[in-house]
């Protein structure tokens, strides 16, 4: 809920939530005094007035026509029933001396002095915080004795204190209301800020693990998840930079330790060579030729140092095409027979398609990622025995909106303890650091890059027959509609 609705929401309820639960309070008094509703509570005081009137108007009627019915216990103890029944009644003296005083009167205020009271003629009197209006009558009896007599008669259907009463109720009411209102409100909003103050603060002091919980979906949770969103991506970019710099340090040390192997080697040959060691042509042709391989494995380090650091950085720019990865492979892979030969590898391509598969890819990211995986194969089946036969097979199959390239060599296989950190940066599967079999440690990462970039993904297994086996999944091209002639100038 947003802080303007709670606002609106709280507002109302502070004009209409007193004025409910008055009416609510109302309605328990109506029913605890047997009304119905408000009108008859007016009905029941109208009435009462009238029938007042009316009894009072009998009574006057009977004292000055007919008074020795005041003489009667029986008359007067109607007459007092009748009155009492419209909240009123008689205080009676005869010679001064109360006589006859109301038995609901007396239940009202047991402990009155009526005698007291009658002598102080009050123009109102009140019990039990009901007001009673008093008028004063004079007759004679019909023996000749003097008769005096006070009509109490209730003013009020409800007792005068309680509309104070009343009033102090409804304000307290609406205060309370209010006070309650204000404050759910009030710590509706508060709390979650407060929660994104402690978060803020924890930024500051560097601590990104903690994260922002507020519920609900008003405007301070738009905010709460705003602030986990940038909490998550400073995280991330820190990891980042923690990682990159991790990544840098790993680099120059992998840098470092093959850049001086073969540099030591070029410079003990050299050594040999002005020593005098070398002291023969074919000698120093054999010296010359190790420092040639030498310097240009360094050189072939350096450009995949520098690939690679591009592609890591993501600065590498893609030359995308559509091809058809069939003939491409075919003709690719031609090229390459002949180096595979010299080194007595048979490579073998076979692609059972019936018609072009169209992939969109760099032609030549593609063909260094294939040299790669094949360089890979030929260093590994290179050190198996000379009698053992070497081939690479390589084939291309549609799956679905993919295509899956593989590459099965019969050289050793990969050791299953090495086989989820192959395609990570500098990992050999061998552990020694010698440049001859363990290569840079780049070549399989740089086939990562390069097929990640090109939205696919490679891993690598062993085959049923043994060898490894390197899979290539690359998604097809999309394929664009032609303009036909006669749509060539609608538009569409």
């Amino acid at each position: 809920m947003s802080i303007r609705v709670k606002l609106y929401m709280s507002y109302l309820a502070m004009v209409f939530l007193p004025m409910v639960l008055i009416a609510g309070f109302i309605v328990f008094l109506l029913n605890a005094g047997g009304m119905q509703d408000l009108r008859d509570y007016f009905r029941v005081e109208k009435e009462e007035k009238t029938n007042q009137s009316l009894i009072y108007g009998e009574m006057k009627y009977v004292i000055e026509n007919d008074a020795d019915k005041l003489s009667s216990p029986d008359y007067i103890e109607n007459l007092q029933s009748r009155l009492a029944e419209q909240w009123s009644g008689l205080i009676i003296a005869k010679d001064g001396v109360v006589s006859d005083v109301p038995i609901f009167l007396k239940e009202l205020a047991p402990n009155e002095n009526w005698q007291r009271l009658f002598d102080s003629s009050p123009e109102s009197v009140s019990f039990k915080a009901f007001r009673f209006l008093t008028n004063e009558i004079s007759f004679v009896y019909s023996d000749g004795h003097q008769g005096e007599m006070i009509l109490l008669r209730r003013n009020d259907v409800v007792p005068p204190l309680w509309r104070p009463v009343g009033a102090l109720i409804f304000s307290a009411f609406v205060g309370l209301t209010s006070l309650l209102l204000t404050y759910f409100v009030s710590r509706s909003i508060i709390r979650p800020i407060h929660a994104l103050k402690a978060a803020a603060l924890q930024i500051k002091d560097g601590d990104l693990s903690q994260q922002v919980v507020v519920k609900g979906k008003g405007e301070v949770s738009q905010l709460a998840a705003a602030f986990e969103a940038m909490r998550l991506q400073l995280k991330m970019s820190i990891d980042q930079s923690l990682q990159y710099e991790e990544n840098r340090k790993q680099l120059l040390s992998h840098i470092s330790h093959d850049l001086k192997t073969p540099i030591s080697a070029i410079k003990g040959y050299v050594e040999g060579i002005r020593d005098g060691i070398a002291n023969t042509d074919e000698k120093r042709e054999r010296y010359m030729q190790t420092i040639y391989h030498k310097a240009t494995d360094m050189d072939q380090l350096i450009d995949e140092l520098f690939l690679f650091s591009k592609l890591d950085l993501h600065k590498v720019a893609y030359d995308f095409k559509t091809i058809d990865i069939g003939r491409y492979l075919e003709h690719f892979l031609e090229e390459q027979r002949f180096d595979m030969e010299k080194s007595g590898i048979s490579l073998h391509y076979a692609a059972e398609l019936t018609e072009p598969i169209l992939i969109t890819a760099d032609p030549d990211k593609l063909g260094r990622v294939v040299t790669n995986i094949l360089n890979n194969s030929e260093k590994y089946m290179g050190q198996l025995p000379a009698a053992v036969h070497k081939s690479i097979h390589v084939s291309v199959e549609e799956q679905g909106n993919q295509v899956l390239i593989t590459v099965e060599d019969t050289g050793p296989g990969i050791d299953k303890d090495d086989l989820p950190y192959i395609f990570d940066r500098f990992y050999r599967a061998e552990q020694s650091r010698n440049s001859e079999t363990g290569g840079s440690g780049l070549g399989l990462a740089i086939v990562k890059q390069i097929i990640e970039g090109h939205g696919g993904a490679v891993w690598a297994e062993n085959g049923e027959l043994g060898g490894a086996r390197f899979c290539l999944l690359l998604p097809l091209a999309v394929p664009v509609r032609t303009v036909m002639e006669h749509e060539e100038h609608t538009n569409h």
